[in-house]
């Protein structure tokens, strides 16, 4: 192009303040207002309603409430966003080489199947158990594990930063692929091969090197629409869209230079996604009324709240180092510069960070509303605790020098 708009400086603004972290900060105050607002009795009623109150016309018959709108509607931007990170590590980051990608991605590997594992023995250890949640416990969440990894970034060695930004984009992945795969309901042929054809078309419109993001915008809209009405998960044509992006297309950048086009809407997107759409989905999914987890329906999610929580806190940590220990000793991978058992453990302990992509998960997995309250508390207590039992282990380490930290343990700001 011959004319490169600037970025606006509050933009700037926002993606400093997502480097210190203070969108995990948010994204806790988010929560603790909407479970305040759920439990306080003059605001109850309210605003439980708000959120399941029917916005908009029905689409094809499918009524959207308000929650329904976050989760379908807002969330597929959010993953538009991880979807171009994805993309990104897949062609220049450490997902890039199977050599350096190898070993976290085994390690994401355990961290997903382990926590389920874990679960489903909860559940045959409980007796009359529900299989329903059995996918929550797989999920990450990257920004929030992330972020809390940066307060201590000092204290720990680069690769570590390198190895659980790949494992939890992993992990990302099969959240992603569950959602689209194993709570489709309906599913409507025709509109699935009507998001067939536009999927075509965006990868198209990748081949012929499109530069203008408004393209692969309406092509989204337009996937989301038929995702919708075929029956799957729409949010995910989030990430179907961002992964036709090409990251071979170049734009200018505001300060005259070219810089991909994949990188330049991280650059805009990430901070809103971080500091609009991930409070937003807080606000919607953490409005739990405590006060009604003794009534039969929310009795039902005993059962899974236990696995879920036995999951996270055990399972993740587990899988993550198991795997991470069989690959490092059959020889298949190389553990990592720098890296020590204690850092591998931290790390394990910070994919028990489950928070977005849980809840996101349990609002599918688990539909009736009285059930999801003991599973979401479960998500909210084990991603708090794990958060805290890493940030005292951390706190803990020595200091590294100067010269280390500058090493790249700096990754770019990531929106999930």
């Amino acid at each position: 192009p011959t004319q490169c708009g600037t970025m606006p400086q509050w933009l700037y603004t926002l993606a400093e303040l997502q480097e210190r972290g203070a969108g995990s900060v948010l994204l806790i105050l988010a929560t603790c207002i909407s479970l305040a607002l759920a439990n306080i009795g003059a605001t109850s009623g309210w605003w439980l309603g708000l959120w399941a109150s029917p916005v908009g016309p029905p689409i094809g018959g499918h009524a959207l409430s308000l929650r329904g709108w976050v989760n379908e509607g807002l969330m597929a931007i959010f993953f538009f966003v991880v979807g171009l990170e994805i993309k990104q590590e897949l062609r220049f980051g450490a997902l890039a080489s199977l050599r350096k990608a190898v070993l976290p991605c085994l390690a994401a590997v355990g961290g997903m199947v382990t926590p389920m594992a874990v679960y489903l023995g909860a559940q045959l250890l409980l007796g009359g158990g529900s299989m329903a949640a059995l996918a929550v416990p797989m999920a990450t969440d990257i920004a929030f594990a992330m972020a809390i990894y940066g307060f201590f970034r000092a204290r720990m060695p680069p690769s570590a930063s390198a190895f659980l930004l790949t494992l939890a984009t992993v992990d990302d992945v099969g959240a992603i692929l569950v959602l689209a795969t194993c709570f489709a309901h309906d599913v409507s042929l025709k509109f699935l091969g009507l998001a067939g054809a536009i999927t075509a078309g965006l990868m198209g419109a990748c081949r012929s090197k499109v530069a203008d993001l408004k393209v692969y915008a309406a092509g989204a809209g337009a996937l989301w629409w038929a995702l919708l009405r075929s029956g799957v998960n729409s949010d995910i044509a989030g990430v179907v869209a961002a992964l036709c992006v090409s990251t071979r297309v170049y734009t200018c950048a505001p300060d005259g230079h070219t810089e991909r086009l994949t990188e330049r809407a991280i650059t805009r997107l990430a901070p809103l996604a971080t500091f609009a759409i991930m409070p937003i989905f807080a606000l919607a999914n953490t409005a739990v009324r405590l006060g009604g987890l003794g009534g039969p329906a929310a009795a039902a999610g005993a059962a899974p709240a236990i696995g879920v929580a036995a999951g996270l806190l055990l399972g993740k940590p587990l899988g993550i180092v198991a795997f991470t220990w069989l690959a490092v000793r059959s020889g298949v991978a190389a553990m990592p510069s720098g890296m020590r058992p204690i850092h591998l453990g931290i790390v394990g302990v910070l994919g028990a960070i489950g928070f977005t992509m849980c809840l996101l998960l349990t609002e599918v997995a688990v539909p009736a509303v009285a059930t999801q309250a003991l599973p979401k508390l479960a998500v909210l207590v084990s991603s708090g605790l794990a958060a805290v039992v890493a940030s005292i282990a951390m706190s803990r380490l020595p200091l590294r020098n100067g010269a280390d930290d500058q090493a790249g343990d700096a990754p770019r700001p990531k929106a999930a």
